[in-house]
């Protein structure tokens, strides 16, 4: 007899996610194959061993050999039941029972502690490899930060006490330059930049955020498609620097106009703001929404009356939190022609100006501080 569509979709739909789950097996093995190979590299070039190789290389059998051998191990786990992949696409998951009060106290699963589980062994062992391969591969010199330089003890010794003669005046060689500001004219400037491109992002981020959630545009194949389009922007926008979007607008407008940091700050808040907030929008609660559907309401009702109630919250507090990262944002883009107090601060520094440099740095770490504690009162508020 032929099977129902019903039990072909799902015996495909199975397949899927079993091969899935052998290729999360297999990067897993493949990853810790990496490791092993790194660190016998390294040690090959580290220890002399004259009497035995003087360098550790691998024959041209080696990766294939590499390849199917990690293969070989994701196969293992697979047949064996301990296939981490399986684990987590939750295949074949045995139904466990709910956690008694003292299971929940003690942190425990199953009755064992995190640490003997398969997950929790294959965790920390994971994890002990990054940071270790993270370690040799950056080379960290923990003697070098215990040690700082002679340079550096001067230097610092020059920042404090920071000198603050031109926090209210204007200073003289800002002057020649044209930018007759003191320190608090430019972080006023600062200030007001993160706001502008919060607010410009926030708005433009508001609209574009339900074209990207899928509850909300993922209906038909067009829905799919701008959705899709929507998610690209945020995600490749997102992933270009604020300072990389800050050096092609210097370039376009003008070096060290402010302008050129709102504009940058606005691109990157953008699609920061669009990510969240989409993501907010997919894990709504359906019920309002199934609600005004039955009743009849388009679109735009839908997200009127069924999700703004639910996220708008959440918006402000993604909102002041932008706004935050914002403001620290604004102090340093004027590196790249951004403007703002940072064209006073690496004015300074440039010139050797370390008192005058800390005054700088004093200031922003006070108004960095206090606007972290208004957003998080106004977001404790909010949310």
């Amino acid at each position: 007899m032929n099977e129902s569509p019903p039990k072909k979709n799902h015996r495909a739909t199975r397949i899927r996610r079993r091969l899935l789950a052998l290729f999360i097996d297999w990067l897993t093995w493949g990853y810790v194959a990496y490791g092993v190979m790194y660190f016998l590299n390294d040690y090959w070039w580290r220890i002399p061993l004259e009497r035995f190789y003087t360098t550790l290389t691998l024959p041209p059998w080696g990766w294939p050999a590499a390849v199917l051998g990690t293969l070989a191990m994701a196969m293992i786990c697979q047949v064996t039941g301990y296939s981490l992949g399986e684990r987590a696409l939750k295949l074949e998951m045995k139904e466990e029972r709910p956690l008694n009060k003292e299971e929940l106290l003690m942190g425990r699963a199953m009755g064992k502690p995190f640490w003997r589980t398969q997950w929790g062994v294959m965790a920390v062992f994971l994890l002990a490899l990054t940071v270790a391969l993270g370690w040799h591969i950056v080379k960290i010199d923990i003697e070098a930060l215990l040690r700082p330089s002679r340079r550096a003890r001067e230097m610092l010794g020059e920042i404090f006490p920071p000198d603050f003669r031109y926090f209210f005046a204007s200073d003289p060689a800002f002057e020649l330059r044209g930018l007759p500001y003191s320190i608090l004219d430019l972080m006023m400037v600062t200030i007001f930049m993160a706001l502008l491109a919060t607010v410009l992002g926030a708005a433009v981020a508001l609209p574009l955020s339900f074209f990207g959630a899928r509850n909300i545009m993922g209906f038909s194949p067009a829905g799919w498609f701008v959705y899709g389009i929507v998610r690209g922007f945020f995600n490749v926008f997102r992933s270009i620097e604020t300072m990389l979007w800050a050096v092609v607008f210097a370039i376009w407008i003008r070096w060290g106009s402010p302008l050129a940091g709102i504009m940058a700050l606005t691109i990157h808040t953008v699609a920061a703001l669009g990510k969240l907030y989409s993501e907010q929008v997919e894990g709504i609660d359906p019920g309002p929404v199934e609600a005004v559907v039955a009743a009849g309401g388009d679109r735009l009702e839908v997200i009127r009356y069924a999700v703004l109630p639910q996220v708008v919250p959440s918006f402000w507090a993604f909102t002041l939190y932008r706004w935050d990262i914002n403001v620290r944002m604004s102090t340093v883009i004027a590196l790249v022609g951004g403007g703002g107090i940072g064209d006073m601060l690496f004015y300074y520094k440039n010139e050797g100006q370390w008192a005058l440099l800390g005054a700088v740095v004093a200031t922003i770490v006070a108004v960095v501080w206090a606007m972290d504690y208004l957003s998080g009162r106004l977001r404790e508020r909010i949310t």
